[in-house]
């Protein structure tokens, strides 16, 4: 924020549909796969080259963004962009080895810790896991460590809604980082993130907490029952 204090004009380009227009220019296009996509327009309006280097930085946007094009914002339109990103230069190999694979071992220790603590709740409707400080040190793994491991519990038969609830292995910022996630059309997790101070897409979002395990879950279970009652 100190950097955004320092500029002379903020330009705020997001595909986030509930993005706060903290920019002197916006441009928010919330139907957009991804912010990648959104820079590919730009740059085209700009007539500027599309460079292998670019090229590649903004397949890694659409690719992670669209869940390796797999989430329901994978349009056509972010399909054909993907083609023609790799087209122009972008390494589809070398971008899922970089993002993808190469995982350290403490990584797979720290899912396994994660599945371990896991929980089917609402008959199965909604599965919810959490990691302590602990289970970061005990695998000697560090937070980014812990991104993709809500996937996981995402992919569970049945779960409508799945939510990750970490504490950070460092103590300054906030004690807990939750992440949701819900394939299903008729929730939205993003406004569950919002009543807590977070935000995100429909399907995908996040907040942080002071509050404890058990009170994030009860929090998340009753926003989870208040959108789709129990059936």
């Amino acid at each position: 924020m100190e950097l955004v204090k320092r500029a002379r004009l903020v330009i705020d380009i997001d595909h986030h549909h509930d993005n706060t227009r903290f920019g002197e220019l916006n441009l928010i296009v919330p139907d957009a796969s991804s912010t990648g996509e959104i820079l590919r327009d730009v740059f085209r309006e700009l007539d500027a080259p599309l460079t292998p280097e670019i090229a590649e930085a903004l397949y890694i946007a659409v690719v992670t963004d669209t869940g390796r094009f797999q989430y329901a914002n994978t349009t056509p339109k972010a399909l054909r962009l993907a083609a023609e990103l790799v087209e122009a230069g972008a390494d589809v190999h070398r971008v899922f080895q970089g993002v993808y694979e190469n995982v350290d071992f403490a990584k797979l220790k720290l899912l396994a810790r994660a599945l371990d603590h896991a929980r089917i709740l609402e008959g199965g409707r909604m599965i919810v896991s959490h990691l302590e400080r602990a289970d970061f040190e005990a695998a000697g793994a560090e937070e980014p460590y812990s991104e993709g491991i809500i996937d996981y519990l995402r992919a569970v038969e049945g779960a409508e809604l799945a939510a990750l609830i970490r504490e950070p292995p460092t103590r300054n910022g906030p004690t807990r980082r939750v992440s949701l996630r819900t394939m299903a059309e008729d929730l939205d997790v993003s406004a569950i993130a919002r009543k807590s101070g977070g935000g995100g897409h429909k399907q995908a979002a996040g907040f942080s907490s002071e509050e404890s395990v058990p009170a994030i879950t009860d929090f998340i279970r009753s926003e989870f029952l208040a959108q789709s009652p129990a059936r």
